[in-house]
């Protein structure tokens, strides 16, 4: 949600099976992360009680309800980092040509 260069999300309940865009289960509330000191906003006793009912949050959720108090804090010290695009790439690249073997030339005519 939101336009160019100005995110806007909502917090939603919706089916794990389901596509990002199928319908939603209900709306908790909503995230501004521009605004001001990054704006989180949820009712507190209706993600309460969907957390009772089993509900997962995502881990970007979760760690903003550990910081709206809803949940027990998250310590960021200890998630993994992310790899940055070219570290991640190249091992990817290198491991198939470690496994392909050359192909024989075919016999000159």
């Amino acid at each position: 949600m939101g336009t160019k260069s100005k995110p806007f999300y909502r917090v939603v309940i919706q089916d794990e099976a389901a596509t990002p865009s199928s319908n939603v289960v209900d709306v908790l509330g909503k995230y501004h992360p521009l605004a001001g000191s990054a704006t989180f906003e949820v009712d507190r006793d209706r993600t309460l009680a969907w957390l009772k009912k089993g509900a997962m949050p995502t881990d970007r959720v979760r760690i903003l309800l550990g910081k709206a108090g809803i949940l027990p804090p998250v310590d960021l010290a200890a998630l993994p980092k992310r790899k940055k695009k070219a570290e991640a790439a190249a091992p990817e690249a290198a491991a198939p040509a470690e496994g392909k073997e050359a192909a024989p030339a075919p016999p000159a005519a």
